[in-house]
C-alpha cells in the first residue's frame, strides 16, 4: 500500500513540475485559440464568407497581446535568447497584416485579403520554426 501511495505521489509531483506556470498555460490556450482563428479565416476565404472572415481575424488580433505578456525567455532554452525580440516582431507583423486584411475585406479587395492571410500564416510559421527548432 505504501508503494502504491509513493508512486501516486511521485506521479503527481512530476506532473506538477512539468505543468508550467499559469502564464504559460494561458499562452498555450491563447495559441490554440489563435490557430482556430487562422483555420476559420482560411475556411471563410474558401467559402467567400466575409462575416466569418472578419470575426475570425478580429479574434486573432485580440489574442495577440498574450504573446507579449509572457516573456519567451521564461519557458525557452537559454540558447533561444534571441527568440523574445524575434517573437515580438512577428506579433507586430501579424497584427499589421490582420488589420490590413480587415481594411482590404471592407474595400472588397479579395486578392489583397488572400495576400494578407498568407503573410499572417508565414509570420506564424516563421516564429514557430525558429523558436521550436533546437539545433540552430
Amino acid at each position: 500500500m505504501k508503494k502504491i501511495l509513493m508512486v501516486i505521489m511521485a506521479i503527481m509531483l512530476s506532473s506538477s513540475l512539468f505543468a508550467g506556470t499559469k502564464e504559460e498555460k494561458q499562452l498555450a490556450s491563447d495559441m490554440r485559440a489563435m490557430l482556430d482563428s487562422i483555420v476559420d479565416m482560411q475556411k471563410a476565404a474558401y467559402y467567400n464568407d466575409s462575416r466569418v472572415l472578419k470575426s475570425s481575424t478580429t479574434r486573432l488580433i485580440s489574442g495577440l497581446d498574450s504573446l507579449l505578456d509572457v516573456k519567451a525567455s521564461s519557458y525557452l532554452d537559454p540558447e533561444h535568447k534571441y527568440a523574445e525580440k524575434f517573437a515580438e516582431k512577428r506579433v507586430k507583423m501579424i497584427k499589421m497584416y490582420a488589420e490590413d486584411l480587415l481594411l482590404s475585406l471592407e474595400a472588397g479587395e479579395i486578392d489583397d485579403v488572400i495576400a494578407d492571410y498568407h503573410e499572417i500564416s508565414k509570420q506564424c510559421y516563421s516564429c514557430h520554426l525558429r523558436i521550436r527548432t533546437k539545433d540552430q
